[in-house]
């Protein structure tokens, strides 16, 4: 395109435009891109788009746009990953490097190179079904995402409903025994002093009766 002078204009007005310069800005795309793309084989004309300060204001918004949304970050990593390719291949064509890293290097460019089985498609739930019928229970189905989800509930199906005895027919609880000791309400009962066993003979043989006694037992 020829440069007139309502193209600034224009280009200031076209987003597009104005995502290349911020990706020339960002090293995402090279010089000679961007004037191929645009047309601006006349270095004169590159040059007065960088006099102009609604541009360069609009190019910086547009910078910091694609930084918080990651686009800058993502586009220059897939543009630094074609060099992975070069470098694996060096490493595995060097005969003194060590064995497994020729053989992580072949197996890193097999799965660029798109040879090696991939996983399959991510599922977004997971569904358990558990059997509890032998015992008498219910057959229970957990149909779950895999992320954590606050609205997912368990479905129970083909549930057999469980009798629940009676109250009156539930077995009372056994209270605790005690362990050994004294019985309760003992403390408060006076306690009663006997004569050990072993003095019962002295107590009941009779009193000498050289002092005047009756000769009674005591």
């Amino acid at each position: 395109m020829g440069f007139t002078p309502d193209l600034p204009q224009k280009l200031l007005e076209d987003q597009s435009f104005i995502e290349d310069l911020a990706r020339f800005a960002d090293g995402v795309l090279t010089e000679k891109q961007v004037r191929q793309k645009w047309h601006f084989f006349d270095e004169a004309e590159w040059v007065t788009l960088a006099q102009s300060n609604e541009l360069v204001e609009k190019i910086e918004l547009e910078k910091t746009r694609r930084i918080r949304s990651g686009a800058t970050k993502r586009e220059l990593a897939q543009l630094h990953v074609t060099k992975a390719p070069a470098v694996l291949d060096k490493i595995l064509s060097d005969e003194h490097a060590s064995p497994k890293h020729r053989i992580d290097a072949a197996k890193t460019l097999d799965d660029l190179a798109g040879f090696a089985p991939q996983a399959g498609p991510e599922q977004d739930r997971v569904i358990i079904r558990i059997d509890l019928t032998a015992g008498g229970g219910e057959v229970l189905e957990f149909d779950k995402s895999i992320r954590p989800n606050p609205t997912d509930k368990a479905n129970v199906i083909d549930a057999i409903p469980q009798a629940r005895p009676p109250i009156s027919d539930q077995q009372e609880p056994t209270p605790p025994r005690r362990g050994p000791g004294r019985p309760k309400g003992s403390r408060n009962k006076p306690k009663t002093k006997t004569a050990p066993q072993e003095m019962l003979p002295y107590l009941t043989t009779t009193k000498p009766t050289d002092g005047g006694g009756t000769g009674e037992p005591l």
